[in-house]
Formats: structure tokens, C-alpha cells, sequence
């Protein structure tokens, strides 16, 4: 009879950075699966390359030998290790699901600080993308097709759009399919677009897994593609569809493309993708099996992970912001030296004993209270019947599983509605109410009316003139010519209020006309 197969034990991880490989043995067809699980050490391990799938559902578990004993994986495992298996020989493979006992909690917490390494050390990276369909080499075609031209015509940096909205790429591929050069453009543009849908590219620790390989590949059955390809597309997908879908994952990786293939670093900290904020509001739309882990995947990369917790992280305003830095980094200086202000916290932990709501509110008091100390993170809490009647959550906790109501392109500076000064909390912070969070503010004007709620579906047109009746008795015409309390036109006001004040305080000459650009841009 067969057993489930047992795990031997890691060495100590904090010296050895001890791991297991799978070894898939060789087989041909239906031929059932069989491997065997091997313990290494990160230095002295035989090449290796590292799986990055989907999980799949926690239904539908599969058998295969390991050991002489059965070891039990998900259907989409099973799938993916049949397309890696050589006929001749066996193949060494990190694979999370079977490689790290995902039963002992203090294992996990072990392996998911020094996967960054594990990454980093396998040969490349193999992106299963799951069964192929009948289009996916137009696909794929088109993507490289696309990749050609845009390597030609590369966007200033001062252009936040130009990386999601240069539409000449996409025309200057029309054109050649016209010439005859490139066929079935069109018809593999949808298919493309449809290839980024799959679940993989909505996984959290994909993100992670692609930044750190030395060298990544998709795989969909037999087909074999260099991942840099079809991740270059991915803000062509977006013209593709003809409408923009800004809490899509698809943005996130447009902007992937942009740092770690086209040269634009991610972060001043070395082999980081940015400040831990930054990176949870892009991510906010990932997915993950365990909530938690919407967190701990990104403590491999983000700034914070780098021993850079006490390095000045910038607001996310875009509202005089060379001003705001100098007066925080300032106030930040003279409250380090003041008796009984809060000290930099320490680095956070992956701890998988704590409860989702524990490291969802461990997380946002560390944002809060490391520098430059500002609420920014609070701009993410978005309450729900669920979490309204829930006594236990926090209500200035952010729930990071669920996907963000609404959200603005990676690209564009984020509105900030906190002032230059540093957030004067947690002063009072007693370890018997950790749910509780003490500020300190001020009452700077009372809301008068709010607006009807209005839904509208994602390929229609807000409606500047509906949301203008909400408010005023007069027609949206007679905005150009009354007058704002600051005696700027009510209309510009108006503009400037839907776009949350993303142009700051800079105020160009056509200000009202690019507002209702982007306006126009972001309510189809």
C-alpha cells in the first residue's frame, strides 16, 4: 500500500538557506508522473529551474509517485509538470506547492524570506500559462510584432501616458498588415488580449517570481516564448480592447515591462520594485490563496525588505512636492531629536500564526508610522456592508484581499489629501488595544450636499452634464462664466474636483481643457 509522503525536515535556514527540489523523473505521453523531493542548500545545489503557476482551486488533487509514497498535487500542477517532463532524462524544479510542507506554518514563513533567492538562483523561470488554444501562436506572433516596432519609438519619461496611450505602435502594425508585411494582425489582437486574462498574470506571487529571475519563459503546452515578449505587449492589449480598465492587473504589468526589460529602474533601493505602499495599491486587484499572503509576497522586493524602513519614502501627492519633502524630511529630523516622539518601527515579519485581519492592521500601523509618517495608507480603506458590521475588523485597517472600488493607471501621480506636516499618531498606542488608532486632526469644513450614486457600465460614457445637475441648478455652459469662492471659473473647479486634484498645484493655461481630457479618458 501506498503512504502520503512525509517531508524530512530543513536544516536551520537563517545559515544554510536550506530547500527542497523536485526531481521529475523522465516519461513519455500518458505515462503516469513520478519524481523524487531532494533537500539542498541555495550553494550548493544542482542547475536547477523554478516553476511560477496557478494554484488552481482547492478541489481536484491529483496523485503522483514521489518517494516511493504519494504525493498529492492540484490538476493544474499535474498538467504543468506533464509539458515539462523529458522523454531521456530527469528534470530539476522549485515548485512552492510541493517543495515547501505547506502544513508547518514556521517552514513556510522560512521559505517565503529567502524565495526571492530561490528565484534568483534557478536557471530561468517557467511561466505555465495552462492548456493552449487554437490562437494562441497569433497571438504570441503579434506580440513580438509589437515588441519590434516599440523598440523603434521608446516615450520621453516626462510623459506619465505615454507608456499606456502611444497608439502609434499599434498603427504603424495596422499599416504593415495592410502592405501585406504582417498578416492576421487584427484578427490575433483579440487573442492577445485574451491571453493576458489568464489567471496567472492576477496571481500575486507571479509579480515577485518574474522581477527576480535571471531569465523567465512562458509555456502553454508546447509552445515556449520569452516571457520579456508577450509582458512588452501588455500595454498594447490595453489600446486593444479599446477601452481602458484601470483596476485591471494588466497596467501593473505594463509598467513591469517598462523597469525591469526597458532600463527604467523601479526604485533608488537596490533590486526593489518600490516603497511597500506604492506596490500594495498596485496590486491591489492580485489574487492570492491565502489573504495573507497579499502582503507577504511583496516583503521580498519591496523597499522595506531591503533594510531601507527608515529611508524617507515620498508622498504620494503630486501637489508641490519638491516643498512637501523639504518640510517632512525637516519636521522628521527635529521630531527624532524630541523626548517620547515615535522611533522608526521595526521591519516587518512573515508570520503565517497571525490572523488576516493581525497582519492586515500590523501592516498599515507600520506604513503610518514609518517615514515620513503621513496617512496615505488610510486613502485605501473602502468599507463594506461586510466590514461595517464585522465588530472584530478595525475600521482604519485596509482589506487588501479585496479588489479596489476604484483606482487611477500606475503611471499617474496619486492624489494626497494629508498636509507637508507629519501625522501625529500612535502616540498613545497601548499593546492591550491594538485595533486602536489614535490622530489628531482638525475640523476644516462641513459637507453641505452629496450627489446621487451613479452606476454606469464599464464601456459607457460618464457624463460630464449628468454630474453636473447632481450639484448646480444651472446649466454646465454657464460654468465658463461664474465664478469659483478663489475666483477661478465654477467649471474648472468642477474638472479639477472629478480629477481629485491630479494636475496640484501647478495651473497651466488650458488646465480646463486637459481636464476634461483626462476626464473623458477615465469615465470611458
Amino acid at each position: 500500500t501506498w503512504e502520503e509522503y512525509q517531508y524530512s525536515p530543513l536544516l536551520d535556514n537563517t545559515k544554510t538557506k536550506s530547500f527542497r527540489l523536485l526531481s521529475l523523473l523522465p516519461g513519455d505521453g500518458e505515462v503516469p508522473l513520478c519524481c523524487r523531493i531532494q533537500n539542498f542548500t541555495l550553494d550548493h545545489a544542482p542547475p536547477y529551474e523554478a516553476l511560477s503557476y496557478v494554484w488552481g482551486h482547492k478541489d481536484g488533487r491529483e496523485a503522483l509517485a514521489c518517494n516511493s509514497d504519494l504525493l498529492h498535487v492540484k490538476h493544474n500542477l499535474e498538467q504543468a509538470l506533464f509539458a515539462l517532463r523529458f522523454p531521456d532524462r530527469p528534470r530539476f524544479l522549485w515548485v512552492d506547492a510541493v517543495c515547501i510542507n505547506q502544513k508547518d506554518y514556521e517552514e513556510r514563513a522560512q521559505q517565503v524570506r529567502i524565495m526571492r533567492q530561490i528565484y534568483a538562483k534557478a536557471e530561468r523561470v517557467v511561466i505555465w500559462l495552462g492548456p493552449r488554444s487554437p490562437n494562441d501562436e497569433h497571438a504570441l506572433r503579434l506580440a513580438r510584432n509589437l515588441g519590434r516596432l516599440s523598440t523603434s519609438r521608446e516615450p520621453s519619461p516626462e510623459d506619465h501616458f505615454a507608456l499606456f496611450w502611444d497608439q502609434s505602435v499599434v498603427k504603424a502594425l495596422i499599416a504593415e498588415e495592410r502592405a501585406g508585411r504582417v498578416p492576421e494582425t487584427l484578427f490575433a489582437a483579440t487573442e492577445l488580449a485574451d491571453l493576458f486574462d489568464r489567471e496567472w498574470f492576477s496571481r500575486i506571487w507571479c509579480v515577485q517570481e518574474v522581477f527576480a529571475s535571471r531569465e523567465a519563459v512562458i509555456k502553454i503546452e508546447d509552445i515556449e516564448a520569452p516571457f520579456s515578449e508577450l509582458v512588452s505587449a501588455a500595454r498594447y492589449a490595453i489600446l486593444i480592447r479599446e477601452r481602458y480598465l484601470p483596476s485591471r492587473p494588466l497596467e501593473f504589468w505594463g509598467v513591469v515591462a517598462s523597469h525591469k526589460y526597458g532600463g527604467r529602474p523601479f526604485s533608488s533601493v537596490e533590486d526593489s520594485v518600490g516603497n511597500l505602499e506604492k506596490v500594495l495599491i498596485s496590486t491591489r486587484n492580485f489574487h492570492a490563496t491565502d489573504p495573507k499572503d497579499k502582503i507577504f509576497a511583496l516583503m521580498g522586493f519591496a523597499d522595506e525588505s531591503k533594510g531601507a524602513v527608515g529611508a524617507y519614502t515620498p508622498p504620494e501627492s503630486n501637489s508641490d512636492a519638491t516643498g512637501t519633502i523639504l518640510i517632512r524630511t525637516l519636521v522628521g529630523f527635529i521630531a527624532s531629536q524630541i523626548p517620547g516622539e515615535p522611533q522608526q518601527p521595526r521591519l516587518l515579519k512573515i508570520d503565517y500564526h497571525k490572523s488576516v485581519m493581525e497582519v492586515y492592521r500590523d501592516t498599515t500601523r507600520f506604513l503610518l508610522r514609518k517615514a515620513p509618517r503621513v496617512a496615505d495608507v488610510l486613502g485605501q480603506v473602502q468599507h463594506t456592508e461586510e466590514t461595517i458590521s464585522n465588530p472584530h475588523w478595525p475600521s482604519w485597517v485596509p482589506d487588501w484581499s479585496r479588489p479596489k472600488n476604484t483606482s487611477f493607471p500606475a503611471a499617474m501621480p496619486l492624489f494626497s489629501a494629508d498636509s507637508k506636516w507629519l501625522l501625529q499618531s500612535d502616540k498613545r498606542m497601548s499593546p492591550a488595544e491594538p485595533n486602536r488608532l489614535y490622530v489628531e486632526g482638525y475640523c476644516l469644513d462641513h459637507i453641505v450636499r452629496i450627489s446621487d450614486h451613479i452606476e454606469v457600465d464599464v464601456n459607457e460614457r460618464l457624463e460630464l452634464e449628468l454630474l453636473w445637475s447632481q450639484l448646480f441648478d444651472c446649466s454646465i455652459l454657464d460654468g465658463y462664466t461664474m465664478s469659483y469662492l478663489n475666483g477661478e471659473p465654477l467649471l474648472q473647479a468642477f474638472l479639477a474636483a472629478l480629477m481629485i486634484g491630479e494636475l496640484g498645484s501647478f495651473v497651466p493655461e488650458d488646465y480646463a481643457r486637459r481636464c476634461r481630457f483626462r476626464f473623458a479618458v477615465f469615465g470611458t
